[in-house]
């Protein structure tokens, strides 16, 4: 008897997003956590302001939503030379007291970054909290699969891109 198949989440249409990967490909977690001296309410409505991404893109990078924004249900594309992340916006809650402000998007299968047999993205995640100070706490996650020897660049690189989300928030804010 062959082994139950456990079906994969539905998104948009019901078309299933799977969360296989190919052989050679390892899952890769990449995090990073960072506090900023602006109240969640600031930075919460940045983050999910569309606009953020759609004109904050370096050209020729692009963001592009298809009818409406950071809501549940929601396409998005993030797409431009070696790069092309289709996916649909999941869970969004506003921050609330006792529990963080979050906002999912999965990818779909056919998302890649530098090339579909190098990375493919699966997941991005944000969080955010007020910290003691007034300020907010950000922690994100992009999940993908990498090619196993791709590994070490990969990590480097995501430390690399994504260490200017906090300076490009701050100048933003203030």
């Amino acid at each position: 008897m062959a082994p139950m198949r456990v079906l994969p989440e539905r998104g948009p249409e019901g078309f299933p997003v799977p969360y296989g990967a190919p052989e050679g490909f390892v899952e890769h977690p990449h995090e990073r956590t960072f506090a900023v001296p602006f109240p969640i309410g600031r930075v919460w409505a940045w983050i999910n302001d569309p606009a953020t991404f759609t004109e904050g893109q370096v050209w020729p990078y692009r963001v592009e939503f298809v009818e409406g924004g950071f809501e549940p249900g929601v396409l998005n594309v993030h797409h431009g030379p070696f790069l092309n992340a289709a996916g649909v916006i999941g869970e969004v809650r506003d921050p609330s007291p006792g529990a963080p402000a979050y906002r999912d998007l999965k990818y779909f299968y056919g998302s890649y970054a530098l090339s579909p047999r190098l990375v493919r993205p699966t997941r991005l995640r944000f969080w955010a909290e007020p910290v003691a100070s007034g300020g907010t706490r950000v922690s994100l996650r992009l999940d993908a699969l990498v090619r196993r020897p791709f590994v070490p660049v990969w990590e480097l690189s995501q430390k690399i891109f994504w260490s200017r989300f906090p300076v490009w928030m701050g100048k933003e804010l203030s």
